[in-house]
């Protein structure tokens, strides 16, 4: 019979910005030495042929961190920009020497491709762990942080709404994108390592 485990205790990263081209700069020092890093992608919608890039998110040691790239709402600030963060980035996106973890990145890396990128350095995919590890579990990724680590995460509905009300990611205020992006990155991370 299957015994159930007590989620571990596990603490929740502190969650930034990167709000400009000066602190991605900088940013990327510290990416380049991570070794093992949580990454997400945020988009317009789920179809991948469709969806737009609309921001990144990062974690490693204690902190996760979001680039917003293309939030458009009344009072937006001015963001990198999608086409320079990944010229910026395309180094540590396509090496195979920078390990990425993240939950379905068969999707992050289709985004990426979109934009003529190739995601290299996949070491793991929360989604595919859970598949292997508990199939008859539900596997997505606010289902794992709460029965793994003890979480409740704040859900795609809270940022966006529902139904007619629903806006896109896109115009979600980057502070609350922010607290949604880099803690989907924080989980990916923080699932795996359990």
């Amino acid at each position: 019979p299957a015994v159930e485990a007590a989620p571990a205790t596990v603490e929740r990263r502190k969650y930034l910005a990167l709000r400009d081209e000066k602190a991605l700069s900088e940013f990327i020092t510290q990416l380049d030495s991570a070794g093992l890093v949580g990454f997400d992608t945020e988009t317009t919608g789920l179809e991948p042929m469709l969806a737009r890039l609309v921001g990144m998110s990062f974690a490693f040691g204690n902190s996760a961190w979001y680039l917003p790239l293309a939030h458009e709402y009344p009072g937006a600030p001015e963001q990198v920009g999608v086409e320079k963060a990944l010229t910026i980035l395309k180094p540590w996106l396509q090496s195979d020497r920078h390990r990425k973890v993240g939950q379905n990145l068969k999707f992050d890396a289709h985004i990426l491709a979109n934009h003529g990128l190739r995601l290299g350095g996949v070491a793991h995919d929360t989604l595919l762990e859970s598949y292997v590890w508990e199939v008859h579990e539900r596997h997505d990724l606010d289902s794992l942080s709460q029965r793994h680590l003890g979480w409740k995460t704040i859900s795609y509905d809270e940022v966006t709404g529902k139904g007619a009300g629903r806006i896109s990611f896109a115009e979600v205020d980057i502070a609350r994108a922010t607290e949604y992006a880099a803690e989907d990155a924080d989980c990916a991370l923080a699932v795996h390592a359990v």
